[in-house]
């Protein structure tokens, strides 16, 4: 402990005289006959004490600390809580004897080292839940929340008691490869094959048209089921669209059945494949499996024209055919014949370029895409007055990245298609002035550098007879190459394609309110609604309140409000018990009052139940590449032994310095307070003025 300053020591010195040359001058010329030697000498050292500690304090000190801060170590316990762990023949001893046997154990942790405590299934949570309610898990998940939560802690060893299935998220082996700790293990559930029929997969196609047969795979595993029999059914409601008698062999059985089925419905379908138990089985919830199919009655039909090719035109392609919802054809503008009035989406790549007609394109009612480039013609492009001018001299060009634009209202945008955008290379996009029509709607601005700018790159134009989308850059098939090297596939690419072409190819006539809602929903996931309301100038508000009620198949009401956004609305109606659903949007505009009805389904999670027999493998490699071990949920008493008796688990001591101001300390203001006032009555009872 010591007292620091920013000034040089001579300032001290230069307080100290200060302090006695101020006792001096005050006290020198008093008479001794008045006041005693030594009160006189008092008197003067209080002065000079008061005088010292002021102009000291002016030199701004500090009270220089050092601590020594001892870290305990600490052990981190995460509990799995799937549903996977109540399936098997010890049920009971979880739900009843094992969480009172890990409160012991915590108990006996917390008298030597700090303790954490975790639990996880679909996410983590920082307390000890034992319900087995979850019906995902995510070991890996718990590994990353480790890995930031506590980083930089004295961490003594990772505690992890879960049965090793997952079904979410990486390999947990290989998320924990940065670990430098312990980890021990704590195998739950049950590593013995039982008698079970599980519906393994189910392979579809997830949107048809309305008189498809449509081919459907279910993969059927059978363990310990040799020589017996089972029936399988799939049924949509009450009634069996399909049926056969399976015959297993062997102690371990997969049989692949292959059937057509018919769409003779639009909309959300539900199909329930019901494999029949068999004599003895442990259990039979993971014998029935629902799907769902979207049926359309009609297909999008899009067209992609252009002058000749490019990479470009068979991303865009690719992208679309990789959904049953649209017709794609493809055409050089030469070669093109039909009518554009039988498309309900052109894009026009590159266009106009040299001397190209499009004149029965803009007089048709079909939406437009342009795609500007290298081959654009821009003076013939801004003839066109299609809401997008572009003015650059000797048509430069230049490279942009995308800037999303946050407050777009047009579609929704998946965190999938945020992450792709921030990683994707530029475009190469025509360099000048633009200038865009007051009804457009900017999804993403381009970016050079590091510098965001107001230029558009992904733009829409809606107006009461068409809708146009601009995407002012080519090499956009650089995109979805680099979505697969980023994510093994194409879909976040796909996706916002398709998001793209789906806004335009849509007609949306005179339709003043909408709603937009998903079809399907998983059981964990909330439901999410926004809507849009516009006024006689087809302009959109959000002044009236938006209600909705949504109803279930009891026909119990839930209701609720939109919330309002910059230019529309949402609504997160939280979770769902799986089943069908039914709502109805209302909003009423000066003497108008529009509805809107919908319908989607929550579809139930299952995969808890298509893998019961614990992976004691898996934990057994974490905890002997981390110099641990794998103990019964019988044995934590053990555990905890072996956790006492490790040398290298230990406390951390360290040093800390701190510093702390004295020129706010209260009791420096007390003394001085106290030094003036003895010195003041003494000065007063000597008679010294």
């Amino acid at each position: 402990m010591g007292i620091v300053t920013e000034y040089p020591l001579g300032f001290i010195v230069l307080c100290i005289l200060l302090g006695a040359t101020y006792a001096f001058i005050l006290y020198f010329r008093t008479k001794k006959q008045i006041v005693v030697q030594w009160q006189l000498w008092l008197m003067s050292f209080l002065r000079f004490i008061a005088v010292f500690l002021i102009s000291f304090l002016l030199l701004s000190p500090l009270i220089k600390q050092k601590t020594e801060i001892i870290d305990k170590p600490l052990i981190i316990f995460a509990q799995d809580n799937s549903l996977s762990i109540v399936l098997s023949k010890d049920s009971s001893f979880y739900r009843n004897e094992y969480p009172n046997a890990v409160r012991k154990l915590q108990e006996n942790l917390v008298k030597n080292y700090d303790v954490s405590v975790l639990s996880f299934g679909n996410r983590v949570t920082p307390e000890l839940k034992t319900n087995f309610s979850e019906k995902i898990t995510d070991i890996s998940s718990v590994m990353e929340e480790v890995n930031t939560r506590y980083a930089n802690r004295n961490i003594g060893a990772l505690i992890i008691a879960t049965d090793g299935i997952y079904n979410r998220g990486s390999n947990p082996f290989y998320a924990t490869q940065k670990f430098r700790f312990p980890i021990y293990s704590v195998g739950l559930g049950d590593t013995s094959s039982h008698r079970d029929i599980i519906l393994k997969k189910i392979t579809y196609n997830q949107s048809v048209f309305v008189g498809d047969k449509f081919p459907v795979e279910i993969l059927v595993e059978a363990d310990k089921c040799a020589g017996e029999k089972s029936e399988l059914q799939v049924k949509k409601g009450n009634q069996v669209l399909f049926s056969k008698f399976l015959k297993f062999n062997g102690e371990k059985d997969f049989q692949r059945i292959n059937l057509l089925l018919e769409a003779k419905e639009k909309g959300v379908q539900r199909y329930n494949v019901i494999v029949g138990p068999v004599n003895k089985e442990t259990t039979v919830k993971n014998n029935n499996r629902d799907f769902f199919v979207e049926v359309f009655d009609t297909k999008q039909k899009i067209l992609i024209l252009n002058q000749s090719p490019h990479p470009d035109i068979a991303a865009f392609k690719h992208a679309l055919e990789n959904t049953a919802k649209f017709d794609i054809t493809e055409s050089t503008l030469d070669d093109f014949t039909q009518t554009p009035e039988s498309f309900d989406l052109v894009i026009l790549y590159q266009l106009p370029s040299g001397n190209s007609n499009l004149k029965k394109f803009l007089e048709s009612r079909a939406s437009l895409l342009f795609v500007l480039g290298t081959q654009t013609n821009l003076d013939a492009f801004n003839a066109l007055k299609t809401g997008l001018v572009i003015n650059s001299d000797h048509n430069n060009f230049s490279e942009s990245l995308p800037a999303l634009n946050e407050s777009f209202p047009l579609f929704t945008i998946n965190s999938e298609i945020r992450d792709m955008l921030k990683n994707v290379p530029p475009l190469i996009s025509p360099f000048g002035l633009y200038q865009h029509s007051p009804m457009a709607y900017v999804m993403i601005y381009q970016k050079m550098g590091n510098v965001q700018s107001h230029l558009p790159l992904l733009m829409f134009v809606q107006t009461t007879s068409r809708k146009t989308g601009f995407i002012a850059g080519e090499n956009i098939w650089k995109w979805r190459l680099t979505d697969y090297f980023q994510n093994g596939n194409h879909t976040a690419f796909d996706e916002l394609i398709n998001k793209i072409a789906q806004y335009l190819s849509v007609k949306g006539g005179q339709n003043f309110f909408r709603v937009k809602c998903e079809n399907t929903f998983q059981e964990n996931e909330n439901v999410e609604m926004e809507a849009e309301v516009y006024n006689e100038s087809y302009e959109l508000i959000n002044q009236n309140d938006v209600n909705l009620s949504i109803t279930d198949e009891k026909n119990k009401s839930y209701p609720f409000i939109f919330g309002k956004t910059e230019k529309g609305y949402y609504l997160n109606a939280g979770n769902f018990p799986p089943g069908n659903y039914k709502y109805l949007a209302s909003v009423k505009v000066g003497k108008n009052f529009f509805q809107k009805k919908g319908e989607f389904i929550i579809a139930p999670l299952n995969l808890e139940e298509l893998s019961t027999t614990a992976d004691f493998n898996l934990l057994y490699r974490i905890t002997k590449a981390h110099d641990g071990e794998l103990f019964s949920p019988r044995d934590l008493d053990g555990l905890m032994k072996k956790i006492s008796k490790r040398e290298d688990i230990k406390p951390v001591s360290y040093f800390q310095k701190r510093f702390s101001d004295i020129t706010g300390n209260i009791w420096v203001f007390i003394l001085i307070v106290t030094l003036l006032t003895i010195e003041w009555f003494m000065r007063k009872r000597s008679g010294v003025y």
